[in-house]
């Protein structure tokens, strides 16, 4: 679990099960969704992916609470990901 700011509102952010054991840094993780978060908030999505050459694609969740929480359900990694 991570606390973070975004846009100027505190949130938490989850790693899953599966994204947890993956064996991936997860301070690179926390980082790259702290920075695409704001444009999903900004939007009001629910779920949004992000990729990046390094990591792979993250898919992640956004849960509405007092504080909201961002919960990573997947990673893809970038050798599993194909243009």
């Amino acid at each position: 679990m991570y606390r973070g700011e975004i846009g100027g509102k505190e949130v938490i952010i989850l790693l899953g099960k599966r994204v947890s054991k993956s064996g991936l840094d997860h301070k690179k993780i926390y980082q790259m969704v702290l920075s695409y978060g704001e444009a999903v908030f900004e939007k009001g999505k629910e779920s949004f992916c992000i990729y990046n050459d390094k990591l792979g694609v993250i898919v992640a969740e956004v849960e509405q609470h007092d504080i909201p929480v961002i919960r990573v359900d997947y990673l893809i990694q970038c050798e599993n990901v194909y243009e």
